[in-house]
C-alpha cells in the first residue's frame, strides 16, 4: 500500500510520541500506542532479551527502562525518523552513564503499525549489542543500577 505524505507525517508522529513517552515515563501514552496484539522484540543476550508479546509484559519492560530513563542513567535523543511504504524507523543516539565512564551509543528502531496507527511491532537494532549486554549485565551484578531489573530473563 502506498501512503501519503499526511498519512507518512502520521506515522513519525506516533514514533515520536512512543520516544517522548518513553524519555518521560509515560506509560499511560505508551500503553495506548499499543496494538491489542503488539509484539516487541527485544534484543541481546541479557535478562531483558527477549519477545514481549502481551502488553502488560511489553508495559513492564518499559517501566524498567524508563527507571533507566528517570534515574538519569541514559540520555537518548532521536536523530532521524523515516516512514516507508511497510516500516517505519527511527535511529537515536545516546548516553549511559555508568560509575566507571560515560558510553555512546546508537541504534534503530523499525517498526510496523497498524491502520490504526498503533505499534503492532518493533524491533530494537544496537549499534553495539555487546555494550548494551554488558550494561545490562553488570549493571545487574554490580548492582549500580539499583532494583532496576529485578525481573527473571524472558524466553
Amino acid at each position: 500500500m502506498k501512503h501519503t505524505e499526511k498519512s507518512r507525517a502520521a506515522r513519525a508522529d506516533v514514533i515520536q510520541r512512543y520516544w517522548d513517552a518513553l524519555m518521560s515515563g509515560d506509560l499511560v501514552t505508551f500503553r495506548e500506542l499499543l496494538a491489542p496484539d503488539a509484539v516487541i522484540h527485544y534484543p541481546g543476550q541479557n535478562h531483558m532479551s527477549g519477545d514481549y508479546t502481551t502488553n502488560d509484559d511489553i508495559v513492564e519492560l518499559y517501566r524498567q527502562l524508563t527507571e533507566f530513563v528517570q534515574q538519569g542513567t541514559f540520555v537518548g535523543r532521536v536523530l532521524d525518523i523515516t516512514t516507508g511504504d511497510v516500516y517505519t524507523s527511527v535511529v537515536i543516539e545516546y548516553d549511559i552513564k555508568t560509575p566507571l565512564r560515560v558510553l555512546h551509543g546508537r541504534a534503530i528502531g523499525l517498526f510496523i503499525l497498524d491502520d490504526d496507527l498503533r505499534i503492532k511491532e518493533y524491533w530494537l537494532h544496537e549499534w553495539n549489542q555487546n555494550m548494551i549486554n554488558w550494561v545490562f549485565r553488570s549493571s545487574r551484578w554490580l548492582g549500580w543500577i539499583p532494583k532496576l531489573f529485578s525481573r527473571g530473563k524472558k524466553a
